[in-house]
């Protein structure tokens, strides 16, 4: 899941593609939440909001199921 940073025809950009910071990145893998992931963070607990995200974030289902994307208040 990404954060909305910036509009783009059709949908919007996360921080990465905005920015272009290495803080916003993470290319190096040595990276911890920013500003913008701990408001998403402390928002919706259970969501992984950052590429070093706690690992008890990263949910997957099944192959063939049905998805429907729900974004918290």
């Amino acid at each position: 899941m990404h954060l909305c940073v910036g509009l783009v025809r059709g949908g919007c950009n996360g921080p990465c593609p905005v920015f272009k910071t290495e803080e916003h990145c993470c290319n190096s893998g040595k990276c911890g939440p920013t500003t913008y992931s701990k408001y998403f963070k402390d928002r919706c607990p259970d969501v992984y909001s950052y590429p070093k995200d706690d690992a008890t974030s990263t949910f997957t289902c099944p192959s063939g199921t049905n998805y429907k994307v729900v974004f918290c208040p």
